[in-house]
């Protein structure tokens, strides 16, 4: 299975992955009714939240850490991960690839907030360029694994620099953008960043950033109701 080649060769322990809990769904890659997501910059892991509970298997990977305590998530820098993907693809199961993969690059060079980079820039009277290298890394890691669904999820601020790489977005629910190829959803309503922001914490940021509950709830659900020709085999 992919991602247990992904707990033996790239040092996951074993209670960072999911445990042997099968999805009630049986549309599966491999076959053996399990979901597999991986999550990628996954922070407090909001966006693979309910996947969690729903019994997928799930791999967050972060390079915090000081989210080493969020369950099922191993500290890796993206990049390491993908020369990791690289030098071990042909030992990976084929037959199960990931079936969706979430990937949140850190927003703070494109945030428009008043005491971001770019505003700071923009104040200054200086030209502001910020760095896709790691959207760049997260595109490549989605090509490699060739999962069924794939979601690029950033701010409004980012649609200006992401755009020439990904189109134009999906959808956009509040603050949250959203690319790739998934089911469209429509969310209930959420709690805005500003409302669940925690000034003073040591990991704000992540807090601002998690992904609401009901995205993960009802992209979930949308997966779990979208039909391909496969099924029907």
């Amino acid at each position: 299975m992919l991602l247990n080649v992904v707990v033996k060769r790239f040092g996951v322990k074993k209670n960072e992955v999911i445990s042997e809990t099968k999805s009630t769904s049986t549309s599966n890659t491999g076959g053996d009714g399990m979901k597999r997501m991986i999550d990628l910059c996954s922070g407090l892991g909001g966006a693979s939240e309910a996947f969690v509970q729903a019994g997928w298997e799930v791999l967050r990977i972060d390079n915090n850490p000081l989210m080493s305590g969020v369950p099922h998530t191993t500290i890796r820098d993206i990049f390491d991960f993908e020369e990791w993907i690289e030098n071990n693809i042909l030992a990976m199961d084929h037959h199960v690839t990931p079936d969706l993969i979430w990937f949140s690059p850190p927003c703070l060079e494109f945030s428009m907030a008043y005491s971001s980079p770019r505003s700071l820039a923009h104040r200054a009277g200086e030209d502001w360029k910020p760095s896709t290298e790691i959207l760049e890394c997260g595109m490549r890691i989605i090509d490699l694994l060739k999962p069924k669904y794939f979601v690029i999820e950033n701010v409004k601020g980012a649609i200006k620099y992401f755009e020439p790489l990904l189109g134009p977005p999906n959808q956009i629910n509040q603050s949250y953008v959203l690319w790739g190829i998934f089911p469209g959803f429509v969310p209930p309503c959420f709690p805005t960043k500003h409302e669940k922001d925690k000034r003073h914490s040591p990991i704000r940021a992540n807090i601002r950033a998690k992904v609401p509950i009901e995205i993960s709830e009802s992209l979930l659900k949308a997966i779990d109701w979208q039909k391909s020709i496969l099924d029907y085999a």
